[in-house]
């Protein structure tokens, strides 16, 4: 894993199960002046600000039905450099385990090639998605 990656274009990480309102909370505390702007049974959509800027974010639950819910960020405008900063930074707060996608994806990049972040460490791993496990 390379953490010297530049600031990403956008971030996503997937934080096992539903727990959107502590997804709200882990939100609120990293960017304090942010706010929820909409709700749906499937999710929010969040808007965060950082170093003045706008940070909008998609929350999604169960995403691609994979258990776990999405977190995308749409901007480089957050404290975090990266999707794996993103998902230390979660993690600590929820107590779940997140991935993230291993680094920035280049075409030719194995898409199955993930990284997760649980409360016990951290490892690469493969990600099978509910079809691919049949």
């Amino acid at each position: 894993m390379n953490d010297s990656l530049d600031h990403f274009d956008d971030l996503e990480i997937y934080v096992e199960g539903e727990p959107l309102e502590a997804i709200k909370d882990w939100l609120a505390n990293s960017f304090p002046n942010g706010e929820t702007r909409r709700e749906s049974k499937k999710g929010f959509r969040f808007e965060g600000r950082h170093q003045g800027g706008n940070t909008p974010i998609t929350v999604v639950k169960n995403a691609g039905q994979t258990g776990f819910t999405s977190v995308w960020v749409q901007t480089k405008n957050t404290p975090w450099k990266n999707d794996i900063e993103m998902a230390r930074s979660a993690c600590k707060s929820l107590s779940l385990p997140v991935r993230c996608i291993e680094s920035a994806w280049q075409k030719g990049d194995d898409p199955d090639q993930w990284y997760e972040v649980t409360p016990k460490g951290e490892s690469k791993i493969t990600w099978k998605t509910m079809d691919e496990e049949d």
